[in-house]
């Protein structure tokens, strides 16, 4: 969640602020201090699939619920990057294939499986944006018919795709332990595939100074699962299903995943 708000420069809050809507920042299950799917993965699913479900039956009505009502808002635009891509496409196609609940079973829902947002206090804080003083009548109408546990207006979709960068992953196949719970690429590595070397002066030094503290493990079950079984489920389980409005985009360098216009068209097509 820190990417988002790495430093004064670099960071999302200040658009936030300046448009007058809510930035919520959060961490994967099991990253940092974000509490890891409670489950077991059943069999018959993947690692990836039950982060979906996790985002989609606990973490966005819990963000719903408690900011929703303070700061006017009308729907929820999840941002995702990278190996958040596919829980967000996975929520994305629940959210719009899933019946809506009754009230009743709704509140029973979000009284025995609320997660906890840590104190309100993600790390790009909602307090930081101008709350809307009153949403307008037809907000409010629209908020009533829409009986679902959070409604979605659309997903942003960024530094993921369907074809994965074969010299990218020969340089990373060193560093990959697939007997390990987890993995940590080594900070120059990152900074060499991701930001280039300082000398191509493509990024700010500033952010170079970032990696050490920005730098996570990535567990493996879920690199192992985008990087395997992912590609023979996605599209006629989860992509089809998608209503909501869709803004995809990978930067044309991109480390791990072609970015060819047949590569983008072949993800854009699912």
């Amino acid at each position: 969640a820190h990417y988002y708000d790495a430093t004064p420069t670099y960071s999302a809050a200040p658009y936030s602020a300046f448009l007058c809507v809510p930035f919520i920042a959060i961490n994967r299950p099991g990253y940092k201090d974000s509490t890891a799917l409670p489950d077991a993965i059943p069999e018959e699913s993947t690692f990836l699939q039950e982060e979906g479900r996790y985002l989609h039956n606990k973490i966005l009505p819990a963000v719903w619920k408690a900011y929703a009502a303070d700061y006017g808002a009308s729907s929820i635009v999840i941002l995702a990057h990278s190996l958040s891509v596919p829980m967000t496409i996975i929520a994305a196609a629940l959210n719009a294939t899933t019946p809506s609940p009754s009230s009743n079973e709704q509140s029973q829902h979000q009284e025995q499986g609320d997660v906890e947002l840590r104190g309100k206090d993600p790390e790009i804080k909602a307090e930081q944006t101008a709350p809307v003083a009153d949403r307008s009548k037809e907000q409010e109408e629209t908020t009533k018919e829409n009986a679902k546990p959070y409604p979605l207006a659309g997903i942003i979709l960024s530094g993921f795709g369907t074809t994965p960068n074969a010299p990218t992953m020969a340089r990373v196949a060193p560093h990959i332990d697939h007997t390990a719970p987890s993995i940590t690429f080594p900070t120059s590595l990152k900074d060499d595939l991701m930001l280039y070397p300082p000398s191509a002066g493509f990024t700010d030094p500033e952010v170079y100074e970032k990696t050490e503290e920005l730098n996570t493990s990535a567990g493996m079950a879920e690199f192992g699962d985008a990087f395997g079984p992912w590609p023979t489920y996605w599209r006629e389980k989860y992509a089809k299903h998608i209503i909501c409005r869709v803004m995809y985009t990978l930067v044309e360098n991109d480390c791990f995943w072609m970015s060819t216009p047949e590569a983008i068209d072949d993800f854009a097509g699912a």
